[in-house]
């Protein structure tokens, strides 16, 4: 092989080189250090070069994630993520669907003649920071079999909530639900109630200001306010006598037809605990069927959550 050709090769080769990625990646620093002796036959020089490779920087740690307010907004629990609490059982299904049970409205048979069980849907359809939107399906059914009633109520409320961020620690929520529900069954529906509240057909609105002082700490205020009321028609029937049948419709009528209620609170939001706490005036909402009691009074808002 001729000198030439081998010094057409080494060129290729160290082109090749040149080109790497894997090189280019990390840059190598190349040091040339010459030295000089002198002795007596004469002058040596001797040329020596240090090749230093020098890593890339590690790339930086993402920041945590806060953990946002999911009752009540249009935020969504997580993907695979398991929440058990006082007002809620959430399980999300994916990133932005989840479904679930609201544990007060099963409870209510410890103090009231009422079995309800209940079920909802969660589906986020908009995530585009700072805006986020959210729809939630709930059905509940309830047996009543007090005050001469023997019937059925079913309650269907349909909320959308929007959320959007007006500053990095503000956060304003909103809720627009609208409540269907229809009652059938025997004896005298005029009676059919829940604490003095009667069963509607409605629309509400909500509104809940967050402020978020630490990463986990926010004060809220949160108002409500039915601002549409429809009296539930209702069928019924009753047996006077032997021979004799009675059938009867009318229209439940709640006693009060725009209840409203304000509360302040706080909200402590942990990884894996959730708390809010806090209190106001108004009308009380029963969770989840959102019937409003009949008089003013004082409103708790109290919520203990599991998150995992």
């Amino acid at each position: 092989m001729s000198s030439r050709t081998v010094i057409a090769l080494a060129l290729v080769a160290t082109a090749l080189a040149g080109s790497s990625p894997a090189l280019a990646q990390a840059a190598p620093d190349t040091t040339t250090t010459t030295s000089t002796t002198t002795t007596e036959g004469g002058t040596t020089t001797t040329t020596v070069e240090t090749t230093t490779a020098q890593a890339l920087p590690p790339a930086p740690k993402p920041e945590e994630q806060i953990p946002r307010l999911d009752e009540r907004t249009a935020f969504m629990v997580g993907r695979n993520t398991v929440k058990l609490g006082i007002l809620a059982f959430e399980y999300g299904i994916l990133r932005q669907l989840s479904i679930g049970t609201d544990p007060p409205a099963w409870a209510a048979r410890a103090v009231m003649d009422v079995f309800i069980p209940n079920f909802h849907v969660k589906f986020q359809f908009l995530e585009r920071d700072p805006i986020w939107l959210a729809l939630k399906v709930a059905g509940y059914y309830a047996r009543l079999d007090k005050n001469s009633v023997d019937g059925h109520l079913i309650d269907v409320p349909i909320s959308l909530f929007a959320t959007a961020k007006a500053h990095s620690r503000f956060h304003v929520h909103g809720e627009a639900t609208y409540i269907f529900a229809r009652v059938q069954g025997t004896g005298d529906l005029s009676k059919a109630q829940f604490n003095g509240g009667a069963p509607i057909r409605a629309g509400q609105l909500g509104l809940m200001l967050q402020y978020r002082l630490t990463r986990i700490f926010s004060l809220t205020a949160t108002g409500r306010y039915q601002v549409y009321v429809a009296d539930i028609p209702f069928d019924a029937s009753s047996q006077i006598d032997p021979y004799t049948t009675a059938t009867m419709t009318g229209q439940l009528t709640p006693g009060v037809r725009h209840p409203w209620e304000v509360i302040g609170g706080i909200a402590v939001l942990w990884k894996h605990f959730h708390m809010i706490v806090g209190g106001g005036y108004g009308y009380y909402f029963l969770p989840g069927l959102n019937i409003a009691n009949t008089r003013k009074t004082f409103v708790p808002d109290l919520s203990l959550a599991v998150v995992f």
